[in-house]
C-alpha cells in the first residue's frame, strides 16, 4: 500500500524549485509511495507554514540563501518552536561551508548545488529512513 509523504520546499529560484519538486516526485514514485509536495518561494510564508503546520511534513527542503529571511534563520526558529522538525530538514545550498562555519558542532543534511538525482536520493534517504 502506498504511503503519502508530505514535503515542503522553500526555495526562491523557480528553476531549482521545479527540479526539486520533480526529484521528490521521482524519489517517492520509485519507492511506491506518493508525495504531497508544497512549494514556497517566500521564506516568511515558509516559516509561517512551519510554525503552524510543520509537524505535518515528513521532509522540509530548505534553501540557505533566501531573500528577507535566510534558511539558517528559519532553522533557528524551528529549533525554538518545534525542535523535533530539525531532523527532517534538508538544506540545499551552493555554499555548504556557510552552515559548518555557523554551527561547527552540528550535523546537517546538506545537498550541495549543483546536484544530480543520485546525490539527492542518497541524501533524502538519511531523512526518510529515520
Amino acid at each position: 500500500m502506498a504511503v503519502m509523504k508530505r514535503v515542503l520546499i522553500i526555495e526562491d529560484e523557480e528553476n531549482i524549485q521545479g527540479i526539486l519538486k520533480a526529484f521528490v516526485q521521482r524519489y517517492f514514485d520509485e519507492r511506491g509511495n506518493t508525495a504531497g509536495i508544497k512549494t514556497m518561494a517566500d521564506p516568511v510564508h515558509g516559516l509561517f507554514e512551519l510554525s503552524t503546520h510543520g509537524s505535518d511534513y515528513d521532509v522540509i527542503i530548505l534553501d540557505v540563501r533566501l531573500p528577507k529571511l535566510t534558511g539558517d534563520e528559519i532553522y533557528n526558529s524551528i529549533a525554538q518552536v518545534n525542535p523535533d522538525l530539525l531532523r527532517r530538514v534538508l538544506f540545499v545550498t551552493g555554499y555548504p561551508d556557510d552552515l559548518a562555519q555557523r554551527w561547527p558542532d552540528k550535523q546537517f543534511n546538506i545537498l550541495s548545488k549543483p546536484f544530480r538525482y543520485d546525490g539527492f536520493a542518497h541524501t533524502l534517504n538519511s531523512i526518510v529512513e529515520t
